[in-house]
């Protein structure tokens, strides 16, 4: 089936940017991207005809980032309002169950996880694919981040002009292991500019209610799927912390991968996820 672009509209008002593809009769799996991010950097899953023949794929740019809205009052980067775009978007495609992709730890999009399970409860979600770094909490951000992006972050979020360019493009570096094409990296440098300071500041400083997240998702399969030479996140922090909420998680780690591992090494990534999902759908 062609890919379906849709501008649908979550509960507070906010436009919310969302695609699918694939035979929406399939098992279903959302993807959301990492900070100053976009959909975009799952373009090699959603070419990937494999995936395309076992899942049906949705992919939407969180409030804040590329086509969706962006709001900048800290009340519209509260806990609810991500779980209920998530909602919106899962409505608006008919999902039932389905698989989170959550890349990134900066735009807090692992965590999205703790906003969907505290507000409508584990059994909404078939599995979480922390794919690329993703932290588990706002609350475990000082556990799981790495030194590189903490040296960053008071450029990422600086008031001042004059760092966006530097603070975009020490980003968009060390969310790779080798560097990307000077194409490709202007284009991830556009997504960090097109998205506004207080946006991002919102994102990084939101708080959550990861404590019913803690007692209530044990149950939810989890994937990981992290790049060795990731600069974003303690990946072997985040994998322990994982298995004390989590009580199934697998775990597959990348020689030569960065933060990426869906666009540093695709094939390689979509082949463990569309094996691990198969298998998860065939032992509920």
């Amino acid at each position: 089936m062609p890919s379906q672009e849709r501008i649908l509209t979550s509960t507070d008002g906010t436009k919310i940017w969302a695609e699918s593809a694939g035979d929406a009769s399939k098992p279903a799996m959302v993807f959301i991207h990492g900070l100053s991010c976009t959909a975009l950097g799952f373009d090699h899953q959603f070419a990937d005809a494999e995936l395309l023949t076992d899942f049906y794929l949705v992919r939407y740019e969180m409030r804040g980032h590329g086509r969706s809205d962006k709001p900048l009052d800290a009340e519209a980067y509260e806990s609810a309002r991500f779980a209920q775009d998530f909602k919106t978007v899962c409505d608006a495609f008919g999902l039932n169950r389905p698989f989170l992709w959550a890349w990134s730890l900066g735009g807090n999009v692992g965590t999205v996880a703790v906003d969907v399970i505290a507000a409508y409860g584990p059994e909404y979600l078939a599995g979480v694919l922390y794919v690329g770094g993703g932290v588990l909490s706002t609350n475990h951000i000082g556990l799981c981040a790495h030194p590189t992006i903490l040296g960053l972050l008071p450029t990422l979020i600086s008031e001042s002009a004059d760092d966006v360019p530097r603070g975009a493009e020490g980003f968009v570096d060390s969310a790779v292991a080798t560097p990307l094409p000077y194409a490709t990296k202007l284009q991830w440098m556009g997504a960090f500019v097109a998205q506004p300071q207080t946006s991002r500041f919102h994102h990084i400083h939101r708080t959550q209610p990861h404590d019913v997240w803690q007692r209530t998702a044990k149950g939810v399969p989890v994937l990981v799927v992290n790049g060795k030479e990731d600069q974003h996140c303690l990946y072997e922090n985040m994998i322990g912390i994982a298995r004390t909420v989590y009580d199934s998680v697998e775990v597959e780690l990348l020689d030569g991968v960065g933060h990426s591992p869906q666009f540093e090494e695709p094939a390689k990534t979509n082949a463990v996820v569309r094996e691990w999902a198969t298998r998860v759908l065939r032992n509920a």
